[in-house]
């Protein structure tokens, strides 16, 4: 393979396994510690579009599948296959905002703390999603379970266009005019996708004007008549409102109330993106007119706060650097019975580190509602999952084995997988389990127009 005629065509950078700092390279293309055995056969780092267009007529031509890297957040290493082309897009993090028509035009690698910083200088927003590190192309290709997910829905729904390369070499724009198929596809086909993403037109919204949040904690004793009284409470609550059940290691404060259940508890999180502090507060105080705040160990009121601080709490809650394993899904079931049946598994978590929370429903409608025009097929009351994070290297089998037998207690609630977080490497089946039978024979159809030959690995190819 002739890779000195590649990089003499492009303005980014050629790595293959003959270079130097080919294993500090690869290391980069996965966010988690937790690394993958398998390496590709090149590394492209593109500067600009026609980099892009370069590198895939070099695949093509050459017989080398692709695959992109945008943020490495996917929590199986899929930007990282065994042979082929990785297209490394890292340095692709350019942005247009204007504030009167309340668009934005972005590049693909821009976190989800940059991007609410960005436009929150024009008082703008967007429906980011909770981890700060994420990257747009991973995190809008998927579907983007965002922040305000019961208001402002999915974060793909504010996707109004996305601009691609082809396997073909060719740039295109793809919405609901242009290339409508793959526009749907776009949408929510997330590690499958078939062409790269190289700009997203984004539909913002006004910024609100007072974000404010409420914090609960309370006993696992206490767990069943919590998760009934706050999801009841949910319904009434607007839908503005982003209310969410947590099984967590107790703050340090609370830790010795906790002792009998290994320093764990529950607690419940309600944010408030509001345009007043008086609309927040009534809205929060929804919480208030329970039996359960009576019994709580502790609870914040009404704290101000915004993207950032968001952003920060979130941060903490999914640190860098650790090795980590996430399951996600939606479900039509009793929240009540989804709890009540990890209750006991985030007692005996190995690390204390891990977390498994479910995100509720508010606005007198479910979380998450089918949406014709996109691939992503989420439907569900309550989304979320289990999140095993931790450390060392030598604890990775006793970490794996909890999450296996988490999962294990999730399927039978399962009404879909989120192909943005769950392990389709350990288990091929939650590719399609993440789709309606319809959206799937369309994705198929759609992925045989707009590449036949396979150039893309797609979700399994490579592995």
């Amino acid at each position: 393979m002739d890779w000195n005629a590649l990089q003499s065509r492009i303005r980014g950078t050629v790595v293959t396994p003959g270079s130097p700092n080919f294993a500090a390279v690869k290391a980069t293309l996965v966010w988690n510690e937790l690394k993958p055995d398998r390496s590709p056969a090149v590394i492209v780092t593109v500067k600009d579009d026609d980099d892009v267009v370069t590198a895939v007529n070099f695949a093509r031509e050459n017989g080398l599948k692709i695959v992109m890297h945008g943020g490495g957040h996917t929590w199986c290493g899929l930007a990282v296959r065994n042979g082929g082309m990785t297209i490394d897009l890292s340095q692709l993090t350019e942005s247009k905002i204007d504030k009167a028509s309340r668009k934005a035009i972005i590049q693909p690698v821009i976190s989800n703390r940059e991007l609410a910083r960005r436009l929150g200088e024009h008082g703008l927003a967007f429906p980011i999603g909770h981890c700060p590190t994420v990257k747009a192309s991973g995190y809008l290709l998927n579907g983007g379970m965002s922040w305000n997910l019961s208001h402002w829905g999915p974060a793909c729904l504010s996707v109004e266009a996305v601009e691609f390369v082809t396997a073909q070499g060719k740039k295109i724009l793809a919405s609901a005019t242009e290339h409508p198929d793959l526009f749907w596809a776009a949408r929510g086909c997330g590690p499958g996708m078939f062409a790269v993403a190289t700009r997203f037109h984004l539909k913002c919204y006004p910024l609100p004007k007072a974000i404010m949040s409420s914090n609960y904690f309370y006993s696992l004793d206490d767990l069943r008549a919590v998760v009934t009284e706050v999801t009841a409470l949910g319904w009434k609550m607007p839908s503005n409102i982003e209310l969410s059940i947590f099984l967590i290691k107790a703050p340090p404060e609370l830790a010795d109330k906790c002792k009998k259940t290994n320093g764990k508890l529950c607690m419940i999180t309600a944010v408030a993106f509001a345009n007043t502090q008086q609309e927040g507060i009534a809205a929060l105080g929804i919480l208030e007119t329970g039996l359960m705040p009576q019994k709580c160990l502790a609870k914040i009121l009404n704290e101000r706060s915004s993207f950032e601080k968001l952003s920060d709490a979130a941060g903490a809650s999914w640190p860098e650097r650790h090795r980590n394993l996430c399951e996600n899904q939606c479900s039509q079931a009793n929240p009540v019975d989804i709890l009540m049946a990890l209750r006991d598994k985030i007692i005996d978590a190995p690390s204390p580190k891990s977390v498994i929370v479910f995100c509720q429903s508010t606005g007198q409608h479910n979380l998450l509602e089918p949406h014709d025009d996109i691939a992503l097929a989420m439907d569900g009351q309550s989304y979320g999952g289990s999140w095993a994070i931790w450390e060392k290297p030598e604890d990775d089998a006793v970490n794996i084995k909890w999450q296996n037998e988490v999962i294990a207690i999730i399927k039978p609630f399962t009404s879909t997988h989120y192909i943005g977080e769950t392990d389709i490497v350990q288990d091929q089946t939650r590719v399609v389990h993440s789709y309606t039978k319809e959206k799937w024979q369309r994705l198929e159809k759609i992925r045989n127009k707009y590449d036949p030959d396979r150039l893309f690995f797609g979700y399994l190819g490579g592995i």
